[in-house]
């Protein structure tokens, strides 16, 4: 028969058509999954979690390729993360917007990196198999003296008409020598090319980034905390001026497709060499050698798969 063939097809076509970002959609052929994005929301839920713990949020929305069969789909939905961990959901954090439109929201260690979405269809009769929806990887840049990894958004809210984001980054010193490293180092452009500064940690809220110096192969992973963006603006690329004369760029905007990342003229860099490939689980090297490889500025530098490790 040619209809299974077809909604083979079909699938990864979809799946295809989406590897470059948001919004994603993957079927099994009775049900379309659609995801719009991910945020990290702690208070999701109503529920206040401890330090270590957040919701991870996932906005998507389910429908039936049957569009005359418009009774309600019965799902339930685990996130698996980089290290094949995997968390169930409840009801109470499933939040209804539309018919079909839904957050769903997953209490998760902070650092966790999610890497898929399975939809099980079981309470459905007419649901079909389970399936999983795979999120976009991380985008990062790098060369032979920092890394700078974007993990995505901590949270956004606006008050007074001003908006505050927070944004999850690792900074990682690849060089020989230790590097200095300072909220004021980085900012963040919107859509218009207007700029923002990132403010210092906040000890009372406990937010952004503690200024600190890293050792040679030294990580950090913070927050990086913006205020007063007009609620307008919507955040599109991200600089770290890691010395005077050099910096790293990268598209976050996940509007636009899933973010890239690439490199400013630096003066005093000696030329780049390719990050060797290693296997240890569990640390930045592990990282490292599954990060894709750096887009460069006017080159067509293929891509590499990148990592879900947690740092």
């Amino acid at each position: 028969m040619r209809w299974p063939a077809l909604v083979l097809l079909s699938f990864l076509f979809l799946l295809l058509a989406n590897a470059s970002g948001y919004p994603l959609q993957s079927s099994n052929g009775v049900i379309n999954c659609t995801v719009f994005g991910t945020f990290k929301d702690p208070g999701f839920g109503g529920y206040s979690h401890s330090d270590s713990y957040s919701v991870l949020v996932v906005d998507s929305c389910l429908t039936r390729i049957n569009e005359s069969d418009e009774t309600a789909i019965l799902a339930d939905y685990s996130l698996t993360d980089g290290n094949d961990r995997r968390y169930k959901t409840s009801s109470d954090y499933i939040k209804e917007l539309q018919n079909g439109r839904r957050l769903i929201g997953f209490v998760v260690p902070k650092e966790t990196i999610a890497k898929s979405i399975t939809i099980d269809l079981s309470k459905d009769k007419a649901g079909g198999e389970q399936f999983s929806q795979r999120f976009p990887q991380l985008v990062n840049v790098s060369n032979e003296r920092v890394m700078l990894i974007y993990y995505g958004m901590l949270r956004s809210s606006i008050n007074s008409n001003k908006k505050t984001v927070e944004l999850d980054v690792a900074v990682t010193n690849n060089n020989s020598t230790r590097l200095e490293l300072d909220a004021q180092k980085f900012t963040l452009k919107d859509q218009w090319g207007w700029k923002y500064e990132s403010l210092e940690y906040d000890s009372s809220r406990k937010m952004g980034m503690r200024a600190t110096v890293l050792e040679p192969n030294a990580t950090i992973r913070s927050g990086l905390v913006f205020i007063s963006l007009s609620p307008l603006s919507r955040p599109v690329e991200l600089v770290y001026n890691y010395s005077d004369n050099a910096s790293l760029s990268m598209n976050i905007d996940t509007e636009s497709g899933l973010g890239y990342a690439t490199r400013e003229e630096c003066v005093d860099c000696k030329s780049e060499q390719e990050e060797p490939s290693s296997s240890l689980a569990g640390s930045i090297k592990a990282t490292k050698a599954r990060l894709a490889k750096v887009k460069k500025t006017n080159s067509s530098e293929e891509n590499a798969s990148k990592g879900h490790d947690e740092l």
